[in-house]
């Protein structure tokens, strides 16, 4: 069968109904651990014991695998076999084949679930040869065709929204929906970062609590983007000692300079693409559905579209390309680059400024 959703998943989940073969793979990599657990409890129990529970990671045998595969359960109704990150293609022709044969005579009581928690899939691997597709990709099709694949895509950012509000609720504190777009602006969309600092966030507002801005200001741990996004704010809205303080922090937490041009390219070029649908007529909700922007990504990139103009954000977003290739190019400090470049982004948004 094709590809389920999560929300199908969770059915399965809910009712009981297993399988023989399961394939769980996709970006979202938190999701993909969450959900290999809870299959692995449904089937195997919280505790399971040595004689009806396997993994397999890294190297092990044809033979290894296919015994464990072929195990009768004793104190559960079935016999689980987790592989995590598999790679057909480390394996020879003759254990690889025994391997893919010993998948596709799984029957009865055992349960086998391909999980990749950290790995592309292999079948998914822009990166890999076409032999070692070829060689996973038989994985894939043998589990489409006689049991379960769970893709898990990266969510939206509403998605991702509402996870986290669901998250707070299940813990008994409320996490308003805006707030939760402030969350992820602080910390990005990967969903372990997210998680870990919910839980200190939830922690800090104790059951029945809220959760709120202060608490988020004090507490949350933000990532490069953010702090980026307080540098490029700080320069459309002319205030230099703050876009220089900004500078100083991201340099003295030895952030990689490269990393802070591509990152404040993309801020730049967010701003101009709001002030460009503004200026054509469309709305920018529609640059919501074209980027996956957040709810606080589109605000901001709307709100600061409105402090400059289209020539001004043209002219520093080939200051910031110019600066780009001086880094990669040159000798010079690097450091010396980007304060030049901060304040000539300073000029540019000073010769711009509406008034």
């Amino acid at each position: 069968m094709p590809a389920i959703t999560e929300s199908d998943f969770k059915k399965i989940l809910s009712r009981g109904d297993f399988g023989t073969l399961y394939y769980i793979y996709g970006d979202e990599k938190m999701l993909v651990s969450h959900y290999t657990k809870l299959l692995v409890e449904k089937t195997a129990g919280k505790n399971p014991d040595d004689f009806n529970y396997h993994v397999f990671t890294g190297e092990f045998s044809a033979a290894q695998f296919e015994a464990a595969a072929q195990m009768i359960p004793f104190t559960s109704d079935y016999n689980v076999v987790v592989v995590k990150d598999l790679e057909l293609a480390d394996f020879n022709s003759n254990d690889s084949a025994k391997i893919l044969d010993t998948i596709e005579k799984t029957t009865g009581d055992t349960v086998m679930i391909f999980t990749f928690p950290t790995k592309t899939s292999g079948d998914d691997d822009k990166k890999t040869t076409a032999g070692r597709n070829a060689k996973d990709a038989k994985l894939k099709a043998i589990v489409t065709k006689k049991g379960t694949v769970l893709e898990l895509k990266k969510l939206t950012p509403s998605a991702t929204k509402t996870k986290l509000v669901s998250w707070a609720s299940k813990r008994g504190v409320v996490l308003s929906p805006g707030f939760a777009d402030l969350l992820i602006e602080y910390v990005g969309t990967d969903l372990n970062k997210l998680r870990t600092e919910l839980e200190k966030l939830c922690a800090y507002a104790g059951e029945g609590g809220e959760i709120t801005k202060e608490a988020i200001d004090k507490l949350v741990t933000r990532d490069l983007e953010s702090r980026i996004f307080d540098l490029s704010n700080a320069v459309i809205n002319h205030r230099a000692s703050e876009a220089f303080r900004v500078l100083d922090t991201l340099l003295y937490n030895r952030e990689d300079e490269l990393k802070i041009i591509a990152v404040l390219a993309s801020s730049y070029v967010n701003i101009y693409r709001a002030r460009i649908a503004v200026k054509s007529g469309a709305r920018t909700t529609e640059l919501k559905q074209w980027f996956k922007y957040s709810d606080a990504q589109l605000r901001y990139a709307e709100r600061d579209s409105r402090l400059t103009t289209t020539a001004a954000l043209r002219k520093s977003i080939n200051a910031i390309a110019e600066t780009d290739m001086a880094l990669k190019s040159t000798r010079t400090s690097k450091r010396l680059l980007l304060e030049m470049l901060v304040e000539k982004l300073l000029i540019i948004a000073n010769e711009g400024r509406r008034r």
